[in-house]
């Protein structure tokens, strides 16, 4: 499936996910392409790849029928 990227409006596959905040408030909140991500990450914005919906449940099937964790995910509890 294809994606219209939300700041140079080319066709993607992969969508990046850009966001910014200034004390709690949301400033940027953007769905993006390979190459406007990379501009994103030179500008010091945090650029986070979207995984697609199959991969993520798949993930999720297999953790739990092996009852292995990620190291995010163990990490995340500690916090």
């Amino acid at each position: 499936m294809e994606f219209v990227c939300r700041r140079c409006t080319h066709f993607t596959k992969t969508l990046y996910h850009v966001t910014t905040e200034d004390g709690g408030v949301v400033l940027l909140n953007m769905l993006v392409c390979h190459s406007c991500a990379r501009a994103a990450k030179r500008l010091g914005l945090p650029a986070v790849k979207m995984e697609p919906a199959k991969t993520a449940v798949k993930a999720n099937r297999v953790e739990a029928m092996t009852g292995s964790r990620s190291r995010f995910a163990v990490k995340s509890e500690l916090v």
